[in-house]
């Protein structure tokens, strides 16, 4: 675990797009989680740890995957050639940094994508569950990455009219990432969520405890650790993320897996190339409501209530 990797994306579409190689465990085994049928992610650690390399590799193994669409927050930039999405913000649909008006308006919007995928997914895809038939070009698996969610959700105590203002805004992004993540798991939306650490005073609860996956990188306290990986932790503390403070430990992550027992830690790589990859994938990227009309369009089916007043149908692309 104290051997660092590094991986290098190959920039062709993965067999099976529907699944994250996190990197290896102790013996050197690859370990996949599974994203189907998973609403949301939680990926917990002190700064410096490995988060930010984790999710780097996510986004350039599904780059070159058009059923795969991502859409980016980070709440410690204003622009993301300021921080650590620089070289992947090409192969995003949507980016926006620690503006609360700019997220919370990109949350309103992809809330929105979510309503609009149930009440059409039996007409045009014959299912009820994405999972089903699995993600494509014209119905996306969309990724929406929080990084430093805290920032978005945190709460702010004054009188003054600023104040309240940001504490309404705040509270609202918590609502709004708490439909995609409840309701979003079989329309094929993902969210996964990049803190520090994942305390209540962070990400909030309601939120926290509906993503059935969940890593840490380093903690430095047993209730983050706990927070992070569940109360079962403090039974395990030779596996706790709590010990993982020393610097050869950066990039090593604990996480309870998919079908095994206790806790497995995880060495997930450095990325090279990111800005290569997210630079030859950039042409696949396109905003999943646009695919969504583009499938509608090509099914000849419409929205509900897109009727006209003569009871034709209105197609909902065009005027």
């Amino acid at each position: 675990m104290t051997t660092p990797t590094e991986h290098r994306p190959t920039g062709r579409p993965l067999e099976d797009a529907e699944r994250w190689e996190l990197g290896v465990d102790e013996n050197a085994a690859p370990v996949y989680v599974s994203l189907a049928n998973v609403p949301g992610v939680t990926v917990a650690g002190t700064p410096g740890a490995g988060k930010t390399s984790a999710v780097n590799k996510f986004v350039c193994d599904l780059a070159p995957a058009a059923a795969v669409q991502i859409v980016g927050f980070d709440g410690k930039v204003s622009r993301a050639s300021e921080g650590d999405y620089a070289d992947l913000v090409k192969r995003m649909f949507a980016f926006c940094g620690d503006d609360l008006d700019e997220a919370n308006a990109l949350f309103k919007r992809l809330v929105e994508l979510r309503r609009r995928r149930p009440s059409i997914i039996g007409d045009v895809l014959d299912v009820n569950n994405m999972w089903h038939v699995g993600p494509s070009r014209l119905w996306p698996l969309t990724a929406v990455l929080i990084d430093e969610a805290h920032t978005f959700f945190r709460e702010y105590r004054g009188d003054d009219a600023e104040t309240k203002r940001l504490a309404a805004l705040t509270a609202e992004n918590a609502r709004l990432v708490e439909d995609l993540v409840k309701k979003g798991r079989s329309v094929g939306i993902l969210t996964i969520l990049i803190s520090q650490k994942t305390t209540g005073d962070a990400t909030p609860t309601f939120i926290r405890d509906v993503c059935p996956v969940g890593l840490s990188f380093a903690q430095k306290t047993v209730e983050a650790a706990v927070a992070a990986l569940g109360d079962d932790i403090r039974n395990r503390p030779d596996a706790s993320p709590v010990t993982l403070q020393d610097p050869a430990y950066v990039g090593v992550a604990v996480m309870a897996m998919q079908g095994r027992p206790g806790y497995t830690r995880i060495r997930s790589p450095y990325v090279s190339d990111a800005a290569r990859v997210a630079e030859a994938a950039s042409h696949l990227t396109a905003d999943p409501a646009l695919c969504l009309d583009t499938l509608l369009d090509t099914t000849g089916h419409t929205n509900p209530g897109d009727d006209g007043p003569d009871g034709t149908a209105v197609s909902p692309s065009k005027p």
